[in-house]
């Protein structure tokens, strides 16, 4: 277990610098004894992910890494088109611009465009939410079947983590009703004073299930959800009919 996490984070450390790194850089980065992050070097080299420089003593992911994710790029963010229309939503809105999707019983950011302000709220790719309490989270919730949202509150509620995830279900239905009735959720509920608008996109068969949200000041985000929604349908009719 320590091993796959050791690898996953080897190659986000790349993902993140975006520059060749030597065993020394590598290992003071991460925390890991050098010993151990030599033999997962070493693997990764030998599977064909990871690349070595002998002259500059340094290691840099391979074009295998780059192509491991291909197909995903190709379902998820639909050739680029997703990554367009965020950008484009970005420009409209002025605030950040998220793609999420459901990852067991949360909510998961997979791509954001984040505010050209100076003064913004980050969010980061890969950042997990309570999907009852994300605006996201709601919009995704809103396409399911009242049965599974039902089990799936059953499973929050086993798992206890935290009593600020667990909404209850009579409330929960009442809150995916409305936003059925309006096109979109709303929510502010997850960092104070950030306030989220998102839709679920359309899906073909075979795609995953994906929401699109706009974060930004509550003060400015609650008083125009309705405007941001429709600029947000309307992209997105645009943009992604096929």
């Amino acid at each position: 277990m320590k091993s796959a996490r050791r690898v996953i984070e080897i190659l986000e450390l790349f993902d993140h610098s975006q520059y060749p790194m030597s065993l020394t850089q590598l290992s003071d980065k991460l925390g890991y004894p050098p010993s151990s992050t030599l033999a997962l070097l070493k693997s990764l080299q030998t599977l064909g992910y990871i690349a070595y420089d002998p002259g500059r003593k340094t290691y840099v992911p391979t074009m295998r890494v780059a192509m491991l994710g291909d197909w995903v790029r190709g379902q998820v963010l639909r050739n680029g088109a997703i990554v367009t229309l965020m950008a484009d939503l970005q420009v409209e809105t002025d605030a950040n611009v998220m793609l999420a999707i459901q990852n067991d019983l949360h909510m998961q950011y997979v791509h954001t465009v984040q505010s050209r302000k100076l003064l913004r709220y980050y969010i980061q790719p890969g950042l997990q939410r309570p999907i009852c309490r994300s605006a996201a989270g709601l919009a995704l919730l809103s396409q399911q079947s009242p049965g599974h949202v039902s089990k799936l509150l059953k499973r929050i509620a086993a798992r206890g983590d935290d009593p600020h995830d667990l909404v209850p279900e009579d409330e929960l239905f009442k809150m995916l009703e409305q936003v059925v009735q309006q096109g979109y959720a709303y929510s502010d509920q997850i960092t104070h004073g950030i306030g989220t608008v998102a839709i679920a996109l359309p899906t073909q068969p075979g795609q995953m299930p994906m929401a699109l949200g706009i974060a930004g000041a509550s003060g400015k985000i609650q008083p125009n959800a309705a405007k941001i929604a429709e600029t947000m349908h309307r992209l997105v009719a645009e943009r992604l009919n096929d």
